[in-house]
């Protein structure tokens, strides 16, 4: 158990030690939770302080009133047990109240007793008429000062208590007894504990909310060297297909070019004149592999160029159309490109791009049907102009349809299993005709046939 906590967290140092992000996330987190300590016992400190002064304030305010009217009461003991009553109902806080005056008593043995601090009236009236020589002290500190109200902290059962002393004075400023006040702090040390309750709860969320952050952070930074490993991959794959497409290009250049001299030597037999015509063909499937690629390599990395001009596309498409008038008509297939609503409105394209996308859509047409026509239309519409190549093959399913233009997609049935294909004709074309800020869309129905349609906005 030891050597695994020990294994993991040298991992979790190395890692820290390799991302700079977690150490300062790390910092932070230290920093946010100190400063949240640090303002939280700030806070309680303060509110501790501010409870004792409202609560001094209050004493002294109710001190004030009492002796405002005890100094002429002060030999009526009813009446001011009467007033400590009301007042005790109404302050929770005070625990005692007792009015004190020092005086000379007869003692038990009929001896006078001089300067005696007497109980003349409380709150406990058990305590009435009885002798309390504890409060000596602050009897003569009041007396001290007659004007304001005496504090001094204690404690008893385990609370904070508050003692306050405040003279009462006849009308010639002599002391003739003192307000005493046992006031506890109970209910704002309960309150404050509540507050430091929540505050260590809210601390404790602000550490998990932290620690969630940390882990989250530490896992997108594991995403992004993943992506960058990624990244490294993608543009490896890639350079690699353009460099391989490149150095392909030159020995099937050759091939192709001993096969057509092959081709044209007398005295070859029929099957030698066979084999050739295979080597022709798939030597063009692989050039036409290899311009995929490459385009591919070029979208991805945002390298194919276009150079965007006003045409009017009629001459391109008519001129697209005518070269496969001798494929089409090798598979019994007739093509046309029906310019009955043709007019001359121009559009803003690259001319060898948009060649490229009719090639490779009239091309897939005429692979893809087997009897039939395929009609080529152009026409307008709302302010676009549109090319529409529209066939009599094998159509497709709302769901081959829907999956049509991804990378390297091709419909897979016994229909098509010969016919020859990358799966990215239609992915690139789509690439291209967007970069040219066009739109594509396809029409299909199994068995029926299919129509594509390109547009491209008119311009003046």
């Amino acid at each position: 158990m030891f050597s695994f906590l020990s294994l993991n967290l040298q991992k979790g140092i190395k890692k820290i030690a390799g991302n700079p992000q977690l150490i300062y996330t790390i910092i932070v987190a230290v920093l946010i939770t100190g400063s949240f300590v640090f303002m939280a016992q700030r806070f309680i400190g303060i509110a501790n302080d501010a409870q004792e002064r409202l609560i001094n304030v209050r004493i002294g305010s109710l001190q004030d009133a009492f002796v405002s009217f005890a100094s002429d009461k002060i030999n009526d003991s009813a009446y001011l047990n009467n007033q400590i009553q009301n007042i005790i109902k109404t302050n929770e806080t005070i625990k005692s109240f007792q009015v004190i005056v020092k005086k000379t008593i007869v003692g038990p043995d009929l001896e006078n007793i001089p300067n005696s601090y007497v109980i003349i009236a409380s709150n406990n009236l058990d305590e009435v008429d009885k002798i309390d020589n504890q409060t000596s002290f602050l009897y003569t500190l009041a007396g001290s000062d007659p004007a304001n109200s005496l504090t001094m902290p204690g404690s008893g059962n385990g609370e904070r208590l508050f003692k306050t002393a405040r003279a009462i004075t006849d009308s010639m400023g002599n002391v003739v007894g003192v307000v005493m006040t046992t006031q506890t702090l109970s209910l704002a040390d309960m309150a404050i504990q509540n507050s430091i309750a929540n505050s260590r709860i809210l601390l404790l969320l602000v550490i998990i909310l932290i620690l969630f952050l940390f882990f989250r952070h530490s896992k997108i930074i594991d995403y992004v060297d993943l992506y960058k490993k990624l990244k490294e991959v993608d543009q490896l794959k890639d350079d690699f297909i353009s460099m391989a497409s490149h150095e392909l290009r030159t020995p099937l250049t050759i091939i192709r070019g001993y096969a057509e001299f092959a081709s044209g030597a007398p005295e070859i037999s029929p099957q030698t004149k066979d084999y050739i015509s295979k080597i022709d063909i798939s030597s063009k499937d692989l050039d036409v592999l290899i311009s995929d690629m490459l385009d591919v390599s070029r979208i991805e990395q945002g390298r194919m160029s276009f150079k965007l001009a006003k045409i009017n596309p009629l001459d391109i498409i008519d001129k697209v159309v005518t070269s496969f008038i001798l494929p089409a008509k090798e598979k019994g297939l007739s093509i046309s490109f029906d310019k009955t609503k043709v007019e001359n409105k121009s559009i803003n394209v690259d001319m060898d791009r948009l060649k490229q996308v009719l090639v490779n859509l009239i091309g897939n047409a005429v692979k893809y049907t087997n009897k039939g026509e395929i009609i080529v239309k152009q026409y307008q519409e709302k302010g676009l102009l549109y090319i529409r190549v529209s066939d009599t093959g094998l159509g497709m399913t709302e769901e081959e349809r829907a999956k049509l233009f991804e990378k390297f997609y091709r419909i897979r049935n016994k229909e098509t299993e010969e016919i020859r294909g990358t799966g990215l004709g239609l992915w690139i074309t789509a690439k291209i005709i967007k970069e040219m800020n066009g739109n594509i869309s396809v029409e299909s129905i199994k068995g029926i046939g299919s129509h594509f349609i390109i547009s491209f906005p008119i311009v003046t």
